[in-house]
C-alpha cells in the first residue's frame, strides 16, 4: 500500500536547502530540472519529488490556511507503507531541515493529517509519525 505525505515549506527556501537537509540520508537516482528534483531514498523505498513551479502559493494543509505564510515548495514522499519502519528517512530529513533551516513548514497526509509542522514555536511530531 503506497501514501502521498505532502510537505509544504514557506517561501524563501531553496533547492539547495533541500539538498543539505539530505544530509544523513541515503538517497539515489537524483534528477534535478529548473522545476524542482526528484530522488529515492532506497532503504525505506520512498520517492520523494520536490516542487518548485508552484501556480498556488496558499496552504493546502487544512487548519493551517491562516498561519500567516505562504508556500515557497511542495515535496511529495511516495511511502510503502507495507515496509516495516516506512517513515525512518522521511522523518530524518525532517528533522535536518528543522534545525538547518529556520522555514516554517507543515507535512501532512492527503493535507489533513499533520505528521509534524514547525512553525514560531519549533517543530512539532505526531505520535504516528
Amino acid at each position: 500500500m503506497s501514501m502521498t505525505l505532502n510537505l509544504e515549506i514557506a517561501q524563501g527556501v531553496r533547492l539547495e536547502d533541500i539538498k543539505k537537509a539530505l544530509a544523513g540520508v541515503e538517497y539515489s537516482d537524483l534528477s534535478e530540472t529548473e522545476a524542482g528534483l526528484s530522488l529515492v531514498l532506497p532503504n525505506t523505498n520512498v520517492s520523494m519529488s520536490v516542487k518548485t513551479n508552484l501556480e498556488d502559493v496558499t496552504i493546502l494543509t487544512e487548519d493551517l490556511e491562516d498561519a500567516g505564510w505562504s508556500v515557497g515548495l511542495r515535496i511529495y514522499f511516495d511511502v510503502d507503507a507495507t515496509l516495516p519502519n516506512p517513515f525512518d528517512d522521511v522523518k530524518k530529513f525532517v528533522l535536518n531541515l528543522s534545525e538547518q533551516t529556520s522555514f516554517e513548514f507543515a507535512l501532512s497526509f492527503q493535507y489533513e493529517s499533520i505528521y509534524a509542522q514547525k512553525g514560531s514555536s519549533g517543530l512539532e511530531l505526531s505520535d504516528d509519525f
